[in-house]
């Protein structure tokens, strides 16, 4: 019986070992402690093993030697319903724009990031669920012998993406922080770089959105991803560590959303934070000194150096307070962009100072469910601001988009935690207000139409799990 309990015990650890070494290593060890099977039969098991490891392949996929120390991947599914009313009011006439009704996966992130060991590693998260369309346009010309110029057909072929990179970096951490090369967000925005997993709302408002969306001439493009050298360190303060100070520094490309495509100046970033756990309170400040580079009517790569394009410098103080079942959040986003030349409309040799601000409050009603407000204002200073820029998704069809000088929404939502962030659903709905139309510009100071004005109610449904 004991010969017949050790051969099975034996086969189970030599089976088991071709998928998990480490795990029958540790079995096997115990095996022999408890005198079952003897450091002889211990050594031709391991044998076994790896023999029949090597004959399947696996010693081929992850070497130990070669291959990551440890691998973990990750995921998030959001899938989301939203329906958006708009409409402008212009010389005292409302018109209403084509409702919006929709559902969608609002992200599918798959992420892997690999340990290699001595401090190294490397993290790539993508989202499939970025598949908004990339085209490309060409036409040819042909002159005939006869002197007659015959023009081809203009052609435009559009591809679907199939998503997009979200973080692509490689690590090392040591002593003195950790030094991240690749492209991943610049600390610049407290809602922004709130994880989307994470966030109270069911979308970021239109004053996070107006610095961290591409440049598109009105948007700045300042913050969120950028390509470049990551760094960041924390200093754990008082006996237990009850405080922790954070700060960090960045030198990457200069225009948001660059992950292939080299850019022609740099972006320079620093921020600064410290959480004391007794009061439950955390403040911080970030800065950024960029180049502005897109143009009113084509954001994108930046195309002269050397002070010809305007400089944008932003400064973001924010804080977050938690006591008992509340939580209080709140951020102020201030830019001066230093206009040196006219690569912009509204520009024009006129400083603009756009700011905006966040207030969120958070208040757990049960171990389940939370209650959730939120205030946003934005003044562009001139820049203007369109409804597609700051409320995601909102349709303006048939109407001519208008641009606006000033907006505020306020957002009501409900959050139900089903296993913390792991498996949650958000309701919300959203009332969002543009004011002050701009109609034009001479010499770069804005003509607004301050009684004209725009008017959204959003609904949004989300449901979510991480793995």
């Amino acid at each position: 019986m004991n010969n017949t309990l050790k051969t099975m015990l034996v086969a189970a650890a030599a089976l088991t070992a071709v998928s998990a070494q480490a795990q029958d290593k540790a079995t096997l060890d115990l095996l022999v402690k408890k005198g079952v099977i003897s450091a002889e039969e211990r050594a031709k098991t391991l044998q076994s093993s790896a023999a029949t490891k090597t004959e399947s392949g696996m010693d081929r996929v992850f070497t130990k030697e070669a291959g990551a120390n440890r691998l973990t991947f990750s995921g998030r599914i959001q899938g989301q319903w939203e329906a958006a009313a708009y409409s402008q009011t212009a010389a005292g006439v409302e018109t209403q724009a084509a409702d919006l009704n929709n559902v969608m996966m609002r992200r599918l992130y798959l992420g892997a990031k690999a340990d290699v060991g001595a401090g190294f590693s490397g993290e790539l998260v993508w989202n499939f669920g970025d598949n908004s369309n990339a085209s490309s346009t060409s036409t040819s010309t042909s002159t005939s012998s006869g002197g007659i110029t015959t023009t081809t057909t203009t052609t435009t072929a559009t591809t679907v993406r199939a998503g997009a990179a979200d973080k692509a970096v490689v690590t090392y951490e040591g002593a003195i922080g950790k030094f991240d090369l690749g492209y991943q967000k610049v600390q610049f925005g407290q809602e922004e770089n709130t994880s989307s997993s994470g966030l109270y709302t069911v979308e970021r408002s239109m004053v996070t959105r107006y610095w961290a969306e591409s440049n598109n001439g009105r948007r700045l493009g300042f913050g969120a991803r950028h390509v470049g050298l990551h760094y960041s360190n924390k200093i754990v303060i008082g006996e237990g560590g009850p405080g922790t100070l954070a700060f960090g520094a960045a030198i990457v490309d200069a225009v948001q959303g660059y992950n292939s495509t080299g850019v022609n100046d740099y972006g320079y970033y620093g921020n600064v934070s410290f959480d004391w756990k007794p009061l439950g309170t955390t403040i911080g400040v970030n800065y950024g000194l960029t180049p502005s580079g897109a143009t009113s009517t084509s954001g994108g790569a930046l195309t002269a150096v050397g002070g010809t394009l305007d400089m944008a410098e932003g400064f973001n103080p924010y804080f977050k307070y938690v006591t008992g079942d509340l939580t209080i959040v709140g951020e102020y986003i201030i830019t001066a962009i230093d206009a040196s030349s006219t690569t912009a409309t509204n520009s024009g040799f006129i400083d603009r100072d756009p700011s905006g601000y966040n207030i969120t409050l958070a208040y757990k009603l049960s171990e389940n469910l939370e209650a959730v407000v939120r205030y946003s204002a934005l003044d562009t200073d001139g820049r203007g601001q369109q409804a597609s820029d700051g409320f995601r998704d909102v349709n303006t069809a048939p109407l001519t988009a208008a641009t606006y000088d000033k907006s505020s929404s306020v957002f009501l939502g409900l959050n139900y935690y089903f296993n913390k962030q792991n498996a949650k659903i958000q309701i919300g709905y959203e009332k969002a207000k543009l004011e002050g139309r701009i109609s034009g510009y001479t010499s770069g100071v804005a003509t607004v139409v301050t009684d004209d004005h725009a008017d959204a109610d959003i609904f949004r449904l989300q449901a979510q799990v991480l793995f």
